[in-house]
Formats: C-alpha cells, structure tokens, sequence
C-alpha cells in the first residue's frame, strides 16, 4: 500500500532541499544588497525552520513507507508540522506570550523525539542484547521528553535537574547505537534461510 503524500520521505526530502535553497538564495539576496533587514532575517530563519521541521518528520514518513507503525509514524508528522507552525508564527508575529513559546517548544521537542523513536524502530535486531538496547531507546526517549516538558511548563532551572537531563540524553544516544550497530552486523533470518547450505550443494568430482 502506497502511502499518501504527507506520509512519503521523499515529501519531507523535497522540503529540506528546498528549504535549503531558499535559504541559500536569501543569503546571496543580503550579501549582493549588502544589507540586512528584519523581512530577510525572518525568511532566512523561516526556511531553516522548515528544512529542520521537513528533516525530523522523515524519519517518521519512512517507517510508515514500509508498513510499520502508521500511528506513530502519522504522530511524528503532526508534531513536526505544528513545531514549525507555531515556530514560523513566532518569528513572523513575535507574541509576547511564556505560552505561547512554551508550546512551540514542547512541539519542537516531541517532533524530535518521535523522530527518533521512528528511527530507532526502522531496526530489525535479531539479538537479544540489540533489543533490550532499542526497548531501553526508546524508554530512555518518553522519559527525556516527560521531564523536559515538565521542566518547560513548571519552568524548572536547577542545573542539577538539566545535568540529569543531559546524561539521560547521552545514554539514549548510546542506547540507540547499541541497538543499530548489531543490527547491521546480524545477518537477516529470511537471507539466512534462503542462502544454499553447503550440505545441498552437489559433489564435486574428484580432481584427477
């Protein structure tokens, strides 16, 4: 089954490549003009916005390219779109509002952490240790985005709880490794089925 065209990679593809490039043109726009204006640093900023929104939604759009967690995969679409939504309205009618910018930001973090979730999903691990590795992935992932949107809402700022913070980071970054690396050293079960064993092979005649 075909996936419709907000849940293709190459949508979100497209969009980074475009962004990109407009982003590039409005550079070369202020370095030819040689001045800098309010209206171009907000469209530089807004086509970044959108390359890095267009980035994090394809890990999503990918998993669901193959079949696999179309609910999770159409989650981490809408949180991306509405992170660069609510972004983009922020740079453009600047609202002096703690709400307003706590939610672009609980948006931009849970696009993130879906994306990571659905990259961390796109691996088949065969061994136990590589699974345990992805399970404690994206465990390690639901906590981090719980306590820094806690930590956003209630406004928490001890340096203690962001240390902890950070540290959870790093062992999920370390936990999505452990699970990649086994999973493109393992060989898949289906190959392993369907290459000949030597048993099947014919005899060789003897050499003369």
């Amino acid at each position: 089954m075909t996936p419709n065209f907000f849940l293709r990679p190459r949508t979100y593809l497209a969009g980074v490549a475009v962004s990109l490039a407009a982003a590039l043109l409005v550079l070369l726009v202020m370095a030819v003009l040689g001045e800098y204006t309010k209206t171009r640093g907000r469209l530089l900023l807004t086509a970044l916005s959108l390359a890095g929104f267009c980035a994090l939604a394809f890990p999503s759009a990918a998993l669901a390219s193959r079949g696999r967690h179309p609910r999770l995969a159409a989650v981490g679409v809408s949180a991306a779109a509405l992170g660069f939504v609510l972004v983009a309205a922020g740079l453009w009618a600047t609202p002096d509002s703690d709400a307003f910018w706590k939610a672009a930001s609980i948006a931009s973090i849970a696009a993130a952490s879906v994306a990571y979730s659905s990259w961390v999903l796109s691996f088949r691990p065969q061994r136990l240790a590589s699974q345990i590795a992805r399970y404690a992935a994206l465990g390690v992932a639901a906590l981090v985005l719980f306590l820094t949107t806690l930590a956003i809402i209630v406004e928490i700022r001890q340096s203690a709880f962001w240390w902890a913070v950070v540290l959870l980071i790093i062992a999920q970054v370390a936990c999505a490794i452990a699970a990649a690396a086994p999973a493109r050293w393992t060989t898949d079960p289906a190959d392993r089925d369907a290459r000949p064993s030597d048993k099947s092979q014919p005899p060789q005649p003897p050499m003369l």
